[in-house]
């Protein structure tokens, strides 16, 4: 940096605005800590503060057991009483140059935190949250021995050298009124936005806030060093409520409405067309939610990183409901409060949401809510008509197509993520199948008002398979409507499944998001395509990895296929250890070259990653510095083509590696890695290796050595595969060749 370019930087920093400071406070605060890093300059290195960044796939807790391996939470939520166990946000920090500090030295240092609220995008500057302005932190570390819930361990800063020391942080204690803080001490800007509570999370704040943390290490009173990171914070207690005012204050009110108009007394919203999207959709939000707590507030990985779902979900869900709102506004009122239009029609928060509202789409899809009532000589399924059934498939349908305008725009708003869009759309879908499931008998009444057979016939039948239930025949009059074509069931799943892969193949195209293969979402990650196949140990794979029993969670009863296999005990069995057999570790060339001891060391602190059908584990082009040892299944080595296609350039087996040239080099993935059926991968960091290579640097020739043969082999390998992949397309050709000549 030159002389001028400094002065610059300097000259902008004193005529930054910041709070409660003029320019000779600020200037003030500049001489003191020239002094102080003066001084320290003396004596030794200054203090340095650092805040480990979130890393895909890593939560803090893994530090306990895994150290170098964890990494700070990019997202944090507030839960209902209902939820069980602690609720805890960490930040890892590392504080460098205490080793040169003497004793009397580091009794004059002090760490402190400042959280404040930045409104839903972080573009917001609040004081700080009322206790939270330079409150005192004390060193601390995970705990290795505790057995369940991890646990913090007070240190001195003395024994915090070189460690990653923790900040818990308890969210409905300290980013909600009444515990530690009042409301009436909170930022009038904060303030200014609430609408439906005495709280930083109403409509008005968009349900979320932006918290920026900012750690401090002061000597003398003097700030020496200082580091800051940003967490989303959401409500889960107002997640999908409005989802639900839809269908209380609008098709519940429109269902009785059309009844009394028919003559017919009493009419259920459920047999309203608007119900099933509306009740399923609903049940889908709450079951990734679900996920998503585990994810975020019980450190488990069902996604690699779940914020970006989170926010995706919540873009989603004010873009759909607020445009539904301005639709029927006109004609049944605002289902806004007073308060909140105001808040929606001034705030700069929804500036975008008003931008992007879909009001003609949502217009266009309200017309689809014309009940079939009974006619003379139709078919009755309840108060309504058989008919009705149609009325549905159309309106969801419609809604379908208009709220995945709406899910392109929420992607937009909600940024870019190209390292896990794909296992997150996969969920997502999976998801999607389970509320159908669930909530199909409950959206749909008119079934339970048919023959049971002709009941499963609607739910499970797949175009041109009656044989699926050992008939012959259809019932004429349903015939009529319905005709041989996919249930309800199996028309979900592939009308819901190709609107998602026409989500992101739109998403990939703009950079937003990225995946593996020809799909998004291939049949292989589906749930009711496994059942129905009769891919069991798929489905069970699938079912694990999302976090539930083998058992298909659901309240619909499956006509085939209903008791699925116990889960292999062998796989159970690795997955419950927490410890890699040393033996493995010897198997790979990049470890032989190290003691028993250190391998063993490995083995121990080796972070196990359990893998669904098709997830991957490493994504070509990201940055990386660890290893991937397979332990059980195949995963496959892909390299994106110039043409933007996928090719599978080698297959990995139990006891092969991947990763080493991040692991050694810190240099960006050259290939996607990604499970084929599932696998059991065990990840080694550059924290972990790096302490041995700095205990034995000689280490370091026989590392590059090593990494070159692996290069080499890798590329022969390559190089063998691409030929046989030429070799199989030639004989594909002379068989086509031969058989169009055999033909004529």
């Amino acid at each position: 940096m030159r002389e001028a370019d400094f002065l610059d930087q300097l000259l902008h920093l004193l005529q930054s605005p910041v709070e409660g400071m003029d320019v000779g406070d600020k200037a003030a605060l500049v001489r003191e800590v020239c002094e102080a890093t003066q001084r320290a300059d003396e004596l030794c290195r200054p203090v340095t503060c650092e805040i480990v960044p979130f890393t895909t796939g890593r939560r803090p807790t893994d530090e306990a057991a895994h150290p170098g391996l964890g990494s700070s939470d990019n997202a944090s939520m507030l839960l209902a009483p209902h939820w069980e166990g602690e609720n805890a946000t960490y930040i890892l920090y590392t504080l460098g140059g205490l080793s040169e500090y003497s004793p009397e030295m580091l009794q004059e240092l002090r760490i402190d935190v400042t959280l404040s609220f930045c409104g839903t995008d972080g573009s917001q500057t609040t004081r700080a949250i009322p206790g939270w302005n330079r409150r005192p932190v004390t060193p601390a570390v995970f705990d290795p021995s505790g057995d369940s819930a991890p646990m913090l361990q007070e240190i001195s800063l003395a024994d915090a050298a070189d460690r990653r020391l923790v900040l818990k942080l308890a969210p409905n204690e300290v980013f909600l009124p009444g515990s530690t803080w009042q409301w009436e001490d909170i930022d009038p800007q904060v303030d200014s936005s609430a609408t439906d509570g005495n709280d930083p999370f109403t409509f008005g704040h968009m349900f979320t806030q932006m918290l920026l943390v900012h750690l401090r290490v002061t000597r003398r009173n003097t700030p020496i060093s200082s580091a800051s990171t940003s967490i989303d914070i959401c409500d889960t207690r107002r997640f999908g409520s409005l989802y639900q005012r839809i269908l209380d204050l609008l098709i519940a009110t429109d269902a009785e409405a059309q009844g009394k108009k028919a003559g017919v007394d009493g009419v259920d919203h459920r047999y309203h067309p608007w119900s099933p999207v509306l009740l399923i959709g609903s049940e889908k939000a709450a079951l990734y939610t679900h996920g998503l707590i585990e994810d975020i507030v019980y450190k488990k990985r069902h996604l690699t990183d779940p914020r970006w779902l989170m926010r995706v979900g919540l873009y989603l869900e004010l873009l759909t409901c607020i445009g539904v709102f301005e639709a029927v506004k006109d004609e049944v009122g605002d289902l806004l409060t007073k308060r909140e239009r105001e808040e929606y029609e001034k705030s700069p928060f929804f500036k975008e949401i008003r931008r992007r509202l879909n009001i003609r789409g949502w217009k266009e899809v309200w017309q689809c809510k014309e009940i079939a009532f009974p006619k003379f000589g139709s078919l009755h399924t309840g108060p309504v008509a058989a008919v009705n059934l149609l009325q549905k498939r159309k309106a969801v349908l419609a809604f379908l197509h208009v709220h995945h305008q709406d899910l392109k725009q929420a992607i937009d708003l909600a940024g870019p993520n190209t390292h896990n869009s794909q296992e997150t759309w996969g969920r997502v879908f999976r998801d999607a199948e389970r509320a159908v499931l669930r909530k199909t008998p409950l959206a749909f009444p008119e079934l339970s008002h048919l023959n049971p057979l002709v009941k499963d016939l609607i739910l499970w039948h797949r175009q041109g398979k009656l044989g699926f239930f050992n008939l012959q025949w259809f019932p004429k009059q349903f015939e009529e409507l319905f005709g041989d074509q996919d249930g309800l069931f199996a028309a979900a799943c592939n009308q819901y499944r190709s609107s998602m892969n026409e989500v992101a193949d739109w998403a990939k195209k703009r950079g937003l998001m990225d995946y593996t293969g020809g799909e998004c979402v291939p049949l292989v990650v589906s749930l009711l395509h496994s059942h129905m196949e009769g891919r069991t140990e798929n489905l069970e794979r699938l079912q694990r990895r999302d976090g539930y029993t083998n058992q298909v969670d659901i309240q619909a009863v499956l006509p085939k296929h209903e008791k699925l296999a116990r889960e292999d005990d062998r796989v159970a069995h690795l997955e419950e250890r927490s410890v890699l057999p040393e033996y493995l570790f010897a198997e790979v060339p990049i470890f032989r070259i190290l003691s028993d001891e250190e391998r063993l060391d490995l083995a121990k602190t080796s972070r196990m990653i359990s893998l669904g059908p098709y997830e991957r584990i490493i994504i070509q082009g990201q940055q990386g510095s660890s290893l991937f040892l397979v332990a059980e299944g195949r995963l496959e080595v892909l390299v994106r083509q110039a043409d933007e296609t996928d090719r599978v350039v080698n297959v990995l087996k139990r006891g092969d590696a991947v990763g080493e040239t991040s692991l050694l080099t810190g240099q960006p993935r050259s290939a996607t890695v990604r499970a084929i059926d599932g696998a059991v991968v065990y990840e080694v960091g550059k924290s972990q290796f790096e302490a041995i290579v700095r205990k034995r640097p000689e280490l370091v020739a026989k590392l590059s050595a090593i990494m070159g043969q692996n290069l080499r082999d890798s590329e022969k390998f390559r190089e063998q595969y691409e030929n046989a992949s030429k070799g199989k397309e030639r004989n594909k050709g002379v068989r086509r060749f031969f058989s169009s000549n055999w033909s004529k």
